[in-house]
Formats: C-alpha cells, sequence, structure tokens
C-alpha cells in the first residue's frame, strides 16, 4: 500500500492517479483529455471541466467526464481520482453513513458511481464498523481511496512481511495489482471512499433494467 498525496499509476493495465488538493487551486495535467475524474469532498470546494465549474459540498462525490481540461480549487481537502480512456456518465450525489450491500468479514459496501457498461469503472463507499479484522486478500487491479470518516489500519504485504499503517480521515492511499492486504478497526468505525478501474458486473445489451421484464407481444 502507497499513501500519500500524489498517487500516479498510470503505468497500470488501468492507467489512473489519485491526488488530494488540501486549500489550493491546481489543473491537472495536460494529458488528462478524454478521461474521467471521480471523487470526494471535504469541504466546500469546485472543479471545473471543460470550462463548467460544478460547486461541492462536504460530503458529495462525483464522476464527470472531461474532454480538453480540469481544474479544482480545495477548500479544506478534495480529494481526485484520474481514470484515463474512459468516459464516465457525469455523477454527483451525497454519502450515506453506511454501504447497502453486505462485503466481507461484516462490512458494508454501497455502488456510488456506477459502471456504464459491464467491465467499466465504479466508485464505492466502504463501511468498517468498529472491531473489523478482514481476512487478507487481494484484488486483480489497483485501487485508489481515501478516508472520508473514523479511523483503523492497513495490513499488507506477504506472510512474515506484513507492515502495517494508521489510516485517518484525510488519508489517501493505492494498492497496486494482486497486492495481499487487509484493513482492521479497534474501538472506532472507519468509511471509505475506493476506485475500482474495472470489474466484472455491469449491464450489458441483452441485461439492463430497461430491457428485463419487457415483453414483446406475440
Amino acid at each position: 500500500m502507497i499513501i500519500g498525496k500524489k498517487l500516479e499509476l498510470y503505468n497500470s493495465m488501468y492507467p489512473s492517479a489519485g491526488y488530494m488538493f488540501e486549500n489550493e487551486q491546481a489543473t491537472l495535467p495536460d494529458f488528462c483529455k478524454f478521461c474521467s475524474v471521480y471523487g470526494y469532498s471535504y469541504g466546500t470546494s469546485s472543479i471545473t471541466v471543460d470550462g463548467k465549474k460544478h460547486m461541492l459540498e462536504k460530503g458529495q462525490y462525483f464522476g464527470l467526464s472531461i474532454t480538453e481540461s480540469v481544474s479544482v480549487e480545495a477548500v479544506d481537502k478534495l480529494f481526485v481520482i484520474v481514470r484515463l480512456g474512459y468516459l464516465v456518465p457525469n455523477t454527483i450525489g451525497w454519502v450515506e453513513s453506511k454501504g447497502r450491500l453486505t462485503y466481507i468479514d461484516g462490512c458494508s459496501d454501497s455502488l456510488l458511481v456506477y459502471p456504464a457498461r459491464l467491465g467499466d469503472a465504479s466508485l464505492n463507499l466502504l463501511y468498517f464498523p468498529p472491531g473489523i479484522d478482514q481476512t487478507f486478500h487481494t484484488h486483480p487491479s489497483i485501487r485508489l481511496g481515501c478516508v472520508i470518516d473514523g479511523a483503523g489500519l492497513s495490513s499488507h504485504g506477504d506472510k512474515g512481511t506484513v507492515q502495517e499503517d494508521d489510516l485517518i480521515t484525510g488519508t489517501s492511499f493505492c494498492l497496486t495489482e494482486q497486492e495481499r492486504h487487509r484493513f482492521r478497526t479497534e474501538n472506532n468505525s472507519m468509511t471509505v471512499i475506493a476506485f475500482h478501474p474495472d470489474g466484472d458486473w455491469g449491464p450489458t445489451d441483452h441485461n439492463h433494467t430497461m430491457l428485463n421484464r419487457t415483453y414483446l407481444d406475440k
């Protein structure tokens, strides 16, 4: 696991990066075109995409497609994820306190920004109650995330060489492909925003909510 304000994984299978901006104005690199930005606002901030300014309140998440340029004005903190080579359907919303779906070892999660088609990227909320001791596991692709509430611990590494890092509100991190890891909480809960650059779930031309339960008159 890598912890930091600048997490660039442009040489991965799904070129992506994470940036934690804090009380600053910034423009993303020029090559961030025909891509998508996802993220979470810790305060009142703004993000300008192709000349259109979007005001963000504390607790809002977003997924926005870019063709030309993107700049930010962060008040408090603003976490921005870049996914090159994909245009997400524009989405802005507010996080909930817990997930709506069951996740491993007593955790819960919710899909915030959905994959438009099977295999596309997604933004998720992951909630850890107090006293969670996750099973070690891996993911086939990178993960980018930030802690939006509470605190916990991350354990990562092979058996016998496990390292542990503190995670607090405002921490941003990334996991590389196939990195062995787990999350733990003690007396506090922890809520995380997690970006997946790919997936094996989503609608297809033959399986989606408009087509399903549509019965042709014969």
